[in-house]
C-alpha cells in the first residue's frame, strides 16, 4: 500500500505535463458540449484561399480539431483555432463540395459547400498596345473580386513589371500600363492568389514621344529661325516613319525632312511668328519647353553672323618668315577672315632690312582691316585683293554698315563691298554677274548698304574686293555690321 501511494503523485505530474503548453482553457458558453458550423466564409476561392469556419464548441485545443476539403484524405493544418472560430487554408486537390470537421469524437459533415475556383483564364485585352499609364481592360474568368489577390505583369529584361490593378470583378480586370526602360511586343502574364492563368496574351508597350531639345540648323541666328530653317528636335519616341510624325511650330504645320526615334528635322513654316514646338504621334503630344523666336526687324545680328569684325581685330599667329621687329607699321592676317595671296604683299621691317615672307589684311598698329600697296620701292600691286567671310543668312531684307577709316589716292585702284552667293568673293571681271549686291568704297566715310535675299543660301560671302595698280593707295576699315531689316514675304 505504501508504494501505491508512493507511485500516484508521479502519475500525476506526468498527466499535467502532457497537457499543451499553450493550450487556453475554455469554458463552453453552450451547456450542450457538441460542436456545431454556423457559416463558411468565403465559400469559393482558389488553392491557398484562408477559410473561416464560424461556429460553436471547437474548443481552442488545434491537436483535438481535424478540417477535411472534399478529395483530400488527410486534414489540413489549422491555421487558428478559437472556440468559435478556425482558420484553414485551402490545400492542394481540394475538389468541390462540403466541408468536414471532426471535434474530439463528434464528426460534423456542413451543408454549406465550398467551391474550388479554377484557374484564372484570359480571354482578351481592350487595346493590343499602349503608352504608360493608359487603362486596359482584362476580360476572362475565374479571377475573384480582390484587387490585391490579383497580380498582372510583363517580364522585361528579367524583371517582372507589374500594372496597377485598378478593379476587379470575376469576369473583368481593370489595370493601369506600367512605365517600362525597354519597348516593344511583351507576354502579359495573370496571376490570382498565385494562381497563374492558364494562358497568356501579348502586350506592345510604346514609347512616347517625349523633347529634350531643340535647336536651330544654322548656329549662326542662335535662337532665332527663318521660314524655310531647319529645326533639329532632339527626344525619344518618335518613331522611324516620317509619315508617322506630326510636327507643328507656334501652330502651324512644319515639314517634317527626316525621322528617327531620337531626332526629327522640320521646317520652319511660312508665316510663322515664334512659339513651342510640338510632336504627335499616334495621338499623343509631346511639347517643348523651349520656344522658338523670330527675328524682330532693325536687329544688329552681326555677333551671332560674323566674327572679328571690329576694333580690335585679333590677328593670327605668323607663319615661318613672316615677323619682324618694327614697331612702326606691323603687318599680320586678321583671324576669322580668308585672306588671299593677292592681299598678302605686306612685309615686315626685320633689323635693318625686311621679313622674308609677306602677310597682310590687318595693320596692327592702327588695328583696321587692310589692302595696301605701299610706298617702298618693291611694291607689289594688288589684283583681285579679297578679305571676306562665308555665312549663311535667311532671306529677308538687310542693311550693312561699314565704317572706312582711310582711302589713299582712290583713283588708283577700285575698292568695293561685295555680297555674293557661293564661298568665294567673284573677281572685278564677273563683279556685274556673279554677285548678289556691291557697293563702292572710294572715301573715308561710313557706309549703309541694304541689300535683299530671295531665299535661304547655305553659302554667302561677303567683304571686301580691291584692284589697286599704283602704289602708294589702301583701303582701311575699322568695323563692318549687319542689320536684319526685316522678312521680305
Amino acid at each position: 500500500m505504501k508504494k501505491i501511494l508512493f507511485v500516484l503523485p508521479f502519475l500525476m505530474l506526468a498527466f499535467l505535463w502532457a497537457c499543451d503548453d499553450d493550450a487556453e482553457i475554455v469554458r463552453m458558453e453552450n451547456p450542450d458540449p457538441n460542436a456545431t458550423i454556423t457559416s463558411v466564409s468565403p465559400q469559393r476561392g482558389l488553392v491557398g484561399t484562408v477559410v473561416t469556419i464560424a461556429g460553436t464548441n471547437f474548443g481552442a485545443a488545434s491537436q483535438l480539431v481535424q478540417v477535411y476539403f472534399t478529395g483530400v484524405e488527410e486534414s489540413v493544418p489549422l491555421l487558428s483555432c478559437e472556440d468559435k472560430e478556425l482558420q484553414v487554408a485551402v490545400p492542394e486537390g481540394a475538389q468541390t463540395g462540403p466541408l468536414t470537421i471532426v471535434v474530439m469524437d463528434q464528426k460534423i459533415v456542413t451543408d454549406l459547400e465550398f467551391a474550388i475556383t479554377p484557374d484564372p483564364e484570359m480571354a482578351s485585352v481592350s487595346v493590343q498596345q499602349g503608352y504608360a499609364s493608359d487603362e486596359i481592360v482584362i476580360t476572362g474568368s475565374n479571377f475573384g473580386t480582390t484587387v490585391e489577390d490579383v497580380r498582372l505583369y510583363s517580364v522585361i529584361d528579367g524583371e517582372e513589371i507589374e500594372f496597377e490593378i485598378l478593379s476587379c470583378t470575376d469576369t473583368e480586370i481593370k489595370a493601369k500600363v506600367p512605365a517600362v526602360s525597354e519597348f516593344g511586343q511583351f507576354d502579359l502574364n495573370l496571376s490570382v492568389l498565385g494562381r497563374s492563368a492558364v494562358n497568356k496574351l501579348s502586350f506592345t508597350y510604346l514609347e512616347q514621344a517625349a523633347i529634350t531639345s531643340v535647336t536651330v540648323e544654322n548656329p549662326l541666328i542662335g535662337e532665332f529661325v527663318f521660314a524655310g530653317d531647319n529645326v533639329i528636335v532632339k527626344g525619344t519616341g518618335f518613331g522611324t516613319v516620317a509619315d508617322e510624325v506630326e510636327v507643328t511650330m507656334g501652330g502651324l504645320a512644319a515639314t517634317v525632312v527626316s525621322c528617327t526615334n531620337e531626332e526629327i528635322k522640320a521646317q520652319v513654316p511660312d508665316g510663322f511668328t515664334g512659339g513651342a514646338v510640338t510632336v504627335t504621334r499616334n495621338n499623343r503630344q509631346a511639347v517643348s519647353e523651349k520656344e522658338l523666336q523670330v527675328l524682330d526687324p532693325n536687329t544688329d545680328i552681326t555677333s551671332s553672323v560674323l566674327k572679328n569684325c571690329k576694333q580690335p581685330f585679333s590677328a593670327k599667329a605668323y607663319s615661318e618668315g613672316q615677323a619682324g621687329d618694327n614697331t612702326g607699321d606691323v603687318w599680320a592676317e586678321p583671324t576669322d577672315w580668308i585672306v588671299n595671296d593677292a592681299v598678302k604683299n605686306m612685309y615686315n621691317r626685320l633689323g635693318s632690312g625686311w621679313a622674308s615672307a609677306p602677310t597682310g589684311g590687318l595693320s596692327t598698329n592702327k588695328d583696321l582691316l587692310t589692302i595696301q600697296v605701299g610706298w617702298n620701292k618693291d611694291v607689289t600691286f594688288v589684283s583681285n585683293g579679297k578679305i571676306y567671310q562665308s555665312i549663311k543668312l535667311p532671306k529677308g531684307q538687310y542693311k550693312v554698315q561699314i565704317a572706312v577709316e582711310e582711302v589713299t589716292n582712290p583713283t588708283r585702284g577700285t575698292r568695293y563691298f561685295v555680297i555674293c552667293e557661293g564661298e568665294e568673293l567673284p573677281d572685278k571681271e564677273a563683279l556685274e554677274t556673279n554677285n548678289i549686291s556691291y557697293l563702292a568704297l572710294d572715301t573715308k566715310q561710313n557706309y549703309e548698304h541694304i541689300f535683299t535675299l530671295n531665299q535661304v543660301y547655305d553659302n554667302i560671302s561677303l567683304g571686301f574686293l580691291a584692284n589697286i595698280t599704283q602704289s602708294e593707295s589702301n583701303l582701311k576699315v575699322s568695323s563692318v555690321k549687319l542689320i536684319y531689316l526685316g522678312s521680305n514675304n
